[in-house]
């Protein structure tokens, strides 16, 4: 399934280049040219597909598992997250090697172009990820779906990448794998797992406190958010 997107989310691209808010008075103009022109060509060069799975959630003591899959959804957070649901998919969106190759292009042109290409594919991906949770809900009338909770948010294990690739067959089906280090490839790439429930579920919101990054992240250090 491709991801169609006619513009990129600015303002979310330039949290993730370090500015606050008000953009329009903390952009210099240089970077908001440079912004314009990698827009434009980043656009044109990345292939954002998106894949999903839905499967039934079976639950056994305080374990989850996801039916006919060979692997236990572990860690207290992906728990709490599926709380009330009856579903779950595993959903996989990526921007493609392309991109990758268009941000190692743009490192050679300079590190502006290198910072604000790879801000904006941040940027991306994540509206993928959206349409992507869009699609799930419009083909399962009836359902809600929670946010995406990627492996190595909170709690949930990092390693378990390679199995959900396996089960949503999306090495395949869109090209995404990992490394042995559990990287994900192409870089710019989210796999993780969405609820399913007929009714909007109390579930966990995106917080610092959850967040693999919470430790290393520029935003914390300047008593910011991301989103």
């Amino acid at each position: 399934m491709n991801g169609e997107v006619i513009g990129i989310d600015r303002e979310n691209a330039y949290r993730y280049m370090g500015f606050r808010e008000p953009f329009s008075e903390n952009v210099d103009m240089k970077t908001a040219e440079t912004a314009d022109k990698c827009e434009a060509e980043l656009l044109k060069t990345a292939r954002p597909k998106f894949i999903w799975r839905v499967f039934n959630i079976l639950r056994s003591g305080e374990d989850v598992f996801l039916d006919g899959c060979d692997f236990m959804l572990s860690g207290n957070d992906i728990k709490k997250h599926l709380s009330g649901c009856e579903k779950a998919a595993i959903v996989c969106s990526t921007l493609s090697a392309d991109c990758d190759k268009f941000i190692a292009k743009m490192s050679v042109r300079g590190a502006l172009e290198m910072l604000v290409s790879d801000a904006l594919a941040s940027a991306f991906i994540e509206q993928i990820s959206d349409s992507a949770i869009k699609d799930l809900t419009e083909k399962n009338k009836g359902f809600t779906a929670t946010w995406v909770f990627g492996a190595g948010y909170g709690d949930f294990p990092l390693e378990i990448l390679p199995k959900l690739i396996a089960a949503a067959d999306a090495e395949r089906k869109i090209g995404v794998s990992t490394t042995a280090a559990n990287t994900l490839i192409p870089t710019k790439s989210i796999v993780g797992i969405a609820g399913l429930s007929r009714e909007m579920q109390n579930v966990s919101v995106k917080s610092c406190d959850n967040c693999n990054m919470r430790d290393r992240c520029e935003f914390r250090k300047k008593g910011e958010v991301c989103g």
